[in-house]
């Protein structure tokens, strides 16, 4: 039976994570494989059951995974969707065996053999888009897109304001570092990265993708700038403060290294 302490929970999440970027690499059976022991892990982790569900061609297999997903969250809209044209697709299915002639949905007068390996629903040449899981109608292929890419505005202003506090601590421990020996940098700049991406995750979670990574980095930059500034205002003159960091090359090598840490981790 799947443990349900935090440190299990973290784990699963983060297979999750390297699930989706399997998948998004066209890595189906490593995508697959770390999905499933992330359901193993934690049996209550709705993202990694509805994404196993869109990594399989086998209808019973989807169906069921959806039905985990409704039964952790009948309000979870996606899934029902998802699994109302699995039910489509089954009845399609179950149509094509009495060899009645296939047309496509778009262009009805257009003859095909070809099926969406989702829906169900007959395409055309035109039509199919390849997917790491085989054909799939443009319809599909956008409603596949997780609820965890889906960032409203709202939580983006909130991942740049945390990102923004947590750069600037950063920072500071940056130039800490940078004055006692740069090369530090270069191991100390990743994990400061890691720590700001956290803070993002736990300030919106089960959120990820390029909004996030923008804001982030964004905040990381901001951060910086903001540091110079209160150097500047407690010496005096904020314009210098600014200039002090902005002409750091060390602090912007910081800067670099802990933005690319910190996409990665919100990939």
């Amino acid at each position: 039976m799947a443990s349900e302490s935090p440190d299990t929970r973290h784990m699963s999440q983060q297979l999750v994570r390297e699930g989706i970027a399997a998948a998004r690499a066209g890595d189906v059976e490593a995508a697959r494989r770390l999905l499933r022991r992330a359901t193993e892990l934690d049996e209550t982790n709705v993202d990694a059951w509805l994404w196993r569900s869109t990594l399989t061609d086998n209808l019973a297999d989807k169906k069921a995974y959806l039905e985990q997903v409704l039964a952790l969250d009948p309000e979870h809209e996606e899934a029902r969707a998802a699994l109302q044209k699995v039910l489509e697709r089954e009845g399609a299915l179950a149509e094509r065996a009495t060899g009645a002639p296939l047309y496509c949905t778009v262009h009805p007068e257009r003859e095909t053999v070809l099926r969406c390996n989702r829906c169900g629903r007959p395409m055309c040449t035109e039509c199919a888009v390849r997917h790491p899981v085989g054909l799939r109608c443009r319809e599909c292929v956008r409603a596949t897109r997780s609820p965890v890419y889906d960032v409203p505005l709202h939580q983006v202003a909130l991942a740049l304001a945390v990102s923004t506090v947590a750069g600037a601590v950063g920072a500071l421990v940056a130039m800490m570092v940078a004055g006692i020996f740069w090369f530090l940098l270069f191991f100390v700049s990743p994990a400061i990265g890691g720590a700001v991406a956290a803070a993002v995750e736990r300030a919106v979670p089960r959120k990820r993708g390029r909004p996030l990574q923008v804001a982030t980095v964004t905040g990381i930059v901001l951060g910086l700038l903001v540091l110079g500034v209160g150097f500047g205002l407690v010496g005096g003159s904020p314009v210098r403060g600014l200039l002090s960091v902005a002409l750091n090359i060390f602090l912007w090598m910081y800067v670099v290294l802990a933005a690319a840490t910190a996409t990665a981790r919100l990939r």
